[in-house]
C-alpha cells in the first residue's frame, strides 16, 4: 500500500515539525482531489451532451453517466501523481490486477449486498413493509448498462477518496485523522441528495469509515469497491431508494408501514437507525481485526 512506503524525506522529531508536515500533506491531498474533480467536471461538460441521449432512469441517469469521465480522469490523475510524485504504481495503491483481486471483488460484492439485505428483508418479514409492483426498465441492455455504470461509480468514489487522498494522509495524520478528513468529504458529497437527513449524513460518514477499514485490513481498493458496489446494487434490487434516488430495475418497490427512523423512508435504508447500528458493528469488527495482534507479535510477546 502507498502509506506503507518509506516517506519521501526524513521528518525531524518534534510536534512543531509534525504539525507543519501534516498541514502540507493535507494541502497536497486536497490539491489531488481538486485536480481529479476539476478535470472530471471539465470532461463531463464536454462529454455530457454526447452521453445524454442514452435512455437511463431520469432521476439517477445523469449521475450514473458522470461515472465514465470521472473514473477516466480519477485514474489518469492518480497514475500521474503516483508515477511522478512517488515512483509508485496503481498496484501500490491496492489496485493489483492479479487473479486474487477479482475473487476478492466478487466476495466483497456479495458481502456488501448481504449487509444491505439485513436492513430490508427482516423488516418485511416482520410485516413492517411489503413488496408492490412498480414500472421498471424493460430493455435488458439498458439494465446491464445501469449495473455496469453503478460499478464504475462505486469504483470511482473509492479511488477518489480512499485511494491517493487517504493513503497519503495516513502517515502524517495517522489513521484516525485520515479517516475523519476523507470521510467528512464523503458525507458532505451526499448532503444534497433527495430526502437527506441527520441519519443519512451520519450513516454515510460511518459507511466511509467501514470502507476505509476494509482498505487497510485487506490492503486492497478492490475489496472496498466490491463492498460499495454490492451494497449499492442490492438497494434497487430490493426495491428501495438508493441514497434518496429511485432506481427502477427490479419491477417492485417496498411499501413501508413503519416509522422512517427504522426504514429510512424516502432516502432508503441508508437513512435509518438500523443502518447506524449495523455500520457501528461492522466498524468495531474491522477495527478489532486491524489492531488484533499478529501471530509473530504474539510469539515475540511470549
Amino acid at each position: 500500500m502507498l502509506y506503507e512506503r518509506p516517506p519521501q524525506f526524513p521528518v525531524t522529531e518534534g510536534w512543531g515539525i509534525r504539525v507543519i508536515v501534516a498541514i502540507a500533506s493535507l494541502m497536497r491531498s486536497i490539491g489531488a482531489l481538486l485536480a481529479m474533480f476539476s478535470t472530471a467536471a471539465l470532461a463531463d461538460f464536454y462529454l455530457g451532451p454526447l452521453l445524454a441521449p442514452i435512455p437511463l432512469p431520469r432521476g439517477i441517469g445523469p449521475s450514473l453517466l458522470r461515472a465514465i469521465p470521472e473514473l477516466i480522469f480519477f485514474l489518469a490523475v492518480t497514475w500521474a501523481l503516483l508515477r511522478f510524485g512517488h515512483k509508485a504504481t496503481l498496484a501500490d495503491l491496492g489496485l493489483s490486477l492479479e487473479r486474487r483481486a477479482m475473487g476478492e471483488t466478487i466476495l466483497f460484492t456479495l458481502l456488501g449486498a448481504a449487509g444491505l439485505s439485513v436492513l430490508v428483508l427482516p423488516l418485511v418479514a416482520l410485516g413492517m413493509g411489503s413488496f408492490r409492483a412498480e414500472p421498471r426498465i424493460q430493455d435488458p441492455t439498458i439494465v446491464a448498462l445501469c449495473v455496469a455504470l453503478l460499478f464504475l461509480a462505486s469504483f470511482g468514489e473509492e479511488l477518489f477518496l480512499r485511494g491517493y487522498a487517504l493513503q497519503t494522509l495516513i502517515q502524517p495524520l495517522h489513521l484516525l485523522g485520515a479517516v475523519i478528513a476523507t470521510n467528512g468529504i464523503f458525507a458532505a458529497l451526499h448532503l444534497g441528495n433527495p430526502s437527506a437527513n441527520e441519519y443519512s449524513v451520519a450513516n454515510t460518514f460511518l459507511a466511509g469509515c467501514v470502507l476505509t477499514m476494509i482498505v487497510v485490513v485487506r490492503r486492497s481498493l478492490w475489496a472496498a469497491t466490491g463492498a460499495h458496489f454490492g451494497w449499492n446494487l442490492a438497494t434497487p434490487l430490493l426495491g428501495v431508494n438508493l441514497s434518496g434516488m429511485p432506481f427502477p430495475i427490479s419491477g417492485y418497490a417496498v411499501e413501508w408501514r413503519t416509522d422512517p427512523v427504522w426504514s429510512g423512508g424516502e432516502y432508503g435504508p441508508e437513512g435509518s437507525a438500523l443502518c447506524t447500528g449495523l455500520l457501528l458493528i461492522l466498524l468495531f469488527l474491522l477495527v478489532w481485526l486491524y489492531y488484533r495482534p499478529k501471530a509473530g507479535q504474539q510469539a515475540e510477546a511470549i
